[in-house]
């Protein structure tokens, strides 16, 4: 038996940035997402909108030190666009850990490339889009 879902899902998720104007360079005007407005707490930061998500930032100077794994976040691009996001962050200078490649999630192909954003967080870009009943 397994234990009862306690969480409808993801609100937000944050990362660390060493500077502000260069995330919002690479996620709002690069990437097209929508900035937020943000309560004073205290640090530099911002909101952002992704979908029907948030992604916040955390101004530090100093990067945490990644631990064993790939630890990064994956954003959707939907399949009809993938083509032309890539020339889009080719045309940019984003710097490709790997080339895009393709491989086979829940018995569908997909397509995924790894970047890097302007402070060394690993951002996957795939076609793979949210869950829906059919992986459950």
């Amino acid at each position: 038996m397994s234990a009862p879902s306690l969480s409808a899902g993801f609100s937000h998720v944050a990362i660390v940035c060493t500077d502000l104007d260069a995330a919002r360079a690479f996620y709002v005007d690069l990437f097209g997402f929508t900035e937020l407005p943000r309560p004073d707490l205290g640090v530099p930061g911002m909101w952002l909108r992704v979908g029907d998500l948030q992604l916040h930032f955390i101004e530090h100077e100093t990067m945490p030190i990644p631990g064993p794994g790939f630890p990064h976040l994956a954003l959707h691009i939907m399949s009809t666009d993938w083509e032309s996001v890539m020339t889009h962050l080719v045309a940019n200078d984003v710097a490709f850990l790997s080339a895009p490649s393709e491989r086979v999630d829940f018995g569908v192909k997909v397509r995924a490339a790894f970047v890097l954003d302007p402070s060394g967080n690993v951002v996957e870009l795939t076609d793979v889009g949210p869950l829906d009943a059919r992986t459950s």
